[in-house]
């Protein structure tokens, strides 16, 4: 079954490859697309651009033997492009089940089981906490001392 999931993926870092891992494994092999959100739509959304641009994301992405595809809006125009009239399965980081992921990129319920997408919320840590804001913030501390 074809799966998507949609992101940023700033600074990329172990906690964001064990979550495409999963995201691979539950795809059964079949065709995995990586929605990356582009930079004019992560500023738009954080307010801030990524430290990485579109172009270094995708690339890392693409070492890593992905399909990516550019996303720049909230994701429904994507999911519906990617899906191709198929079943799917939208994948979503588990940091993001007490959000509304769904308002976020604007569908609902009904929208998804119209279409027969899934959606599955995949352990988004599968080994020491980490994330982008954390690294972020590492950083800012560190940035006085000398590397």
């Amino acid at each position: 079954m074809k799966l998507i999931t949609i992101g940023t993926f700033d600074i990329l870092h172990f906690g964001h490859i064990a979550f495409l891992r999963a995201c691979q494994q539950l795809s059964g092999g079949d065709l995995m697309t990586v929605g990356l959100n582009t930079d004019r739509f992560v500023t738009e959304y954080k307010g801030r651009p990524p430290v990485m641009d579109y172009a270094e994301r995708e690339h890392a992405l693409a070492q890593l033997r992905y399909n990516v595809v550019p996303n720049d809006g909230p994701g429904r125009a994507l999911v519906e492009a990617e899906r191709a009239g198929m079943p799917m399965i939208l994948a979503i980081g588990s940091d993001w089940s007490m959000r509304n992921y769904l308002a976020q990129i604007d569908v609902d319920q009904h929208w998804l089981d119209e279409r027969r997408i899934t959606v599955a919320y995949i352990p988004y840590t599968l080994g020491p906490p980490i994330s982008t804001s954390e690294i972020r913030r590492r950083v800012l501390e560190r940035a006085g001392e000398i590397w």
